[in-house]
């Protein structure tokens, strides 16, 4: 059932929070070994469904469990960025997202798996081990939002709360075949939420079906006072159009044959165009001149805004502080050095010299310089068609451990995602059939994201229908 129905049965009284959650409990218990979770607290969780049960009036969430990525401010739960570095750190405030879901009475069941920092593709870099895929467990799941779409396709919770850089949500949300959403640049806040690179970083949801993701973005979406890049507009309300259809609709394709692309992501990308023409959609192939420069891009902009955000990690105010200097310099190192892993360390290290003052950072200002360049191209494609659609990742999800050896490897997947960040557009994808398969990418124009979720909506009733 989705996230209405269910709200329904526990208003009604019709299905026991209690003995639901009790149930919900034994299934985490039982899903352990996918590693899930990092923090999860039975007594809060029981705390807060017992504050529900004395309320009279209910909320548009009333008694939902939700799933947060760990870099989600949730006062009192622990919030460690899935690094050695935060391990033990509490924070004393919720973040906006948080606040507002609680204000409509959804539980918190707990901070879930992530990439260390949000750096990474697979869940690999975590500190606290690998999320294995619910699809299949010798897999990984994604990333960085690993735990957020283990979380949903373990069917623990209808949806979570993920980030989403360089296609953190979809790249996973793909891995473990459920939906994931990036919203347009703003449109819901990031306050309380730990940044990785301020001018990418979005909240993603995951989640069952488009109805449910477009029910959480109604609610933790709008303006918000603490977060000066969030929209101007006061509240989100989008609405689903059971009318609406793609008859009609004119969607940009992509030629995939310039791009290292996986078989069967391929094929499956075939299957989907040819669902979108019986559904009397107009296909369009683009020609884009930047897209293939977008990973390099993602790469070097990312790094400059790691190494930039990172510095606050210092091991003075909070978090991780080594014993190990006799001065300044050493704490700092020393610090960063045993509480960081490789990966967030190679970044740091690549931003650092990329932002360096004696190359008069000139590979970050070139960067930036296509990053525009692709903007407008993309700005220029939306004048011909209404949607373009891609693969969501490159590739299927590889063997846990496979790639161990090659750090570089996590890079492959996000041709088609990182240029949405990169240009502040909406996507959301959708999975073309069930099991380990590829998945097909809406993007939208920014600010057009309900007309985009009413042709994802449309599209997921399409493939119901074809499986």
């Amino acid at each position: 059932m989705n996230i209405r129905e269910l709200r329904e049965k526990f208003a009604s009284n019709e299905l026991s929070l209690k003995a639901y959650y009790e149930d919900l409990f034994k299934k985490i218990e039982d899903t352990k070994d996918l590693n899930i979770f990092i923090t999860f607290d039975k007594e809060d969780v029981i705390n807060q469904i017992e504050k529900l049960e004395q309320k009279q009036d209910k909320g548009k969430l009333y008694g939902v469990p939700i799933t947060l990525k760990d870099n989600v401010s949730y006062k009192g739960l622990r919030m460690t960025c899935g690094s050695k570095f935060l391990e033990n750190f509490t924070p004393i405030f919720d973040a906006t997202l948080v606040k507002k879901l609680l204000e409509e009475d959804a539980v918190i069941l707990g901070k879930v798996n992530m990439d260390e920092f949000a750096m990474g593709s697979s869940s690999e870099t975590s500190f606290f081990g690998p999320t294995k895929n619910p699809v299949d467990p010798t897999l990984v799941p994604g990333g960085s939002s690993s735990g957020s779409a283990a979380s949903v396709a373990a069917d623990l919770v209808n949806v979570s709360i993920g980030s989403d850089t360089g296609g953190s949500s979809r790249q996973p949300a793909q891995y473990c075949n459920v939906i994931g959403y990036m919203p347009s640049y703003g449109t819901i806040s990031r306050s309380g939420v730990v940044s990785m690179a301020n001018t990418l970083d979005q909240v993603g949801i995951l989640g069952k079906n488009v109805s449910d993701i477009v029910d959480i973005v109604n609610v933790i979406g709008g303006n918000d006072k603490m977060d000066m890049t969030s929209t101007l507009k006061e509240k989100i309300e989008f609405q689903l159009d059971e009318n609406f259809d793609l008859k009609g609709k004119k969607i940009g394709i992509i030629d995939l044959s310039p791009f290292e692309i996986d078989p069967v992501v391929e094929e499956d990308y075939k299957r989907g165009l040819e669902i979108l023409e019986k559904m009397g959609a107009e296909l369009i192939t683009l020609n884009f001149k930047y897209l293939k420069y977008s990973t390099s891009i993602y790469s070097v902009i990312t790094a400059s805004e790691v190494s930039s955000n990172m510095s606050r990690f210092d091991g003075i105010r909070y978090g991780y502080l080594t014993d190990n200097y006799d001065n300044t310099r050493e704490l700092y190192t020393n610090t960063r050095s045993e509480a960081l892993g490789e990966e967030v360390q190679r970044r740091i290290a690549l931003g650092t010299m990329f932002l360096a003052s004696d190359s008069n950072q000139e590979v970050y200002i070139q960067a930036e310089k296509v990053r525009k360049l692709m903007a407008e191209e993309f700005e220029s494609k939306f004048e011909e068609v209404d949607f373009i659609i891609t693969p969501t990742a490159t590739n299927l999800p590889w063997k846990l451990g496979e790639r161990a050896d090659d750090p570089l490897s996590m890079y492959d997947s996000g041709t088609f995602n990182v240029p949405v960040n990169l240009c502040g557009l909406c996507s959301i994808s959708i999975p073309i059939r069930k099991g380990i398969s590829g998945s097909l990418q809406f993007i939208g124009k920014r600010y057009d994201d309900e007309k985009m979720l009413n042709s994802a909506y449309s599209l997921e009733r399409s493939i119901k229908n074809e499986l």
